[in-house]
């Protein structure tokens, strides 16, 4: 295989992949926070978006390697918490490595169930980028979140559009509608659709 063929983002996905078939775990989420992955992320201007109030309690669902907790952590500032959610105990440890690393205190690692985020309190915004694809019924797990979720609380979700070999026809994508009208049946409303990233949507929800 040629991969002079695929671009930046095809290529990436394509080594995550190959090193979850090789068992490579600890390796697919320090691949995550990969800081050319910055280049077409844009997660500064995607957590401007956000317009996150200092003192904030925020949840990152799906976390990851923890690329976003950093700059969530900025967002809320030193009196607000971010909860760093994933069902993955390496994923999870690698988050409190690297948050000790660079001194950031408010970014607190949660270990989840497939359908539960097990927050430890109700909090003011739900962030969650390039995990909807994984989930499995979708409709219910937000439904259910809601319990997690202060009065007028958001959810803001970030996924890849569905085209292409990677993200369509290995389902590492969501198309927008199919977000939107999920989101919708959950008891969601949507207050912002945002055009910012060219590989992916980027769409935010209130609690209704």
């Amino acid at each position: 295989m040629n991969c002079t063929a695929f671009s930046a983002q095809q290529t990436c996905v394509m080594f995550i992949v190959c090193l979850w078939l090789a068992g490579c775990t600890e390796s697919v989420y320090q691949r995550m926070n990969d800081p050319a992955r910055d280049e077409w992320q844009n997660p500064q201007l995607v957590v401007a978006k956000l317009a996150i109030a200092p003192s904030s309690r925020v949840a990152d669902l799906g976390a990851g390697g923890g690329y976003f907790a950093g700059y969530l952590a900025k967002a809320v500032g030193p009196e607000g918490t971010v909860y760093a959610v994933d069902i993955n105990d390496t994923a999870l440890d690698i988050i409190s490595k690297e948050m000790k690393l660079r001194g950031i205190t408010n970014v607190l690692p949660i270990r989840a169930e497939p359908n539960d985020a097990k927050l430890p309190e109700p909090v003011d915004f739900v962030f969650s980028s390039n995990t909807y694809h994984h989930m499995k019924d979708r409709t219910a797990y937000f439904k259910s979140l809601t319990r997690y979720l202060k009065p007028n609380g958001r959810v803001a979700i970030v996924d890849f559009h569905p085209n292409g070999f990677f993200s369509g026809k290995l389902g590492h994508g969501t198309a927008k509608e199919d977000v939107r009208r999920e989101m919708e049946s959950a008891g969601y409303r949507l207050t912002a659709d945002y055009d910012v990233i060219d590989r992916q949507h980027f769409q935010i929800f209130i609690r209704e």
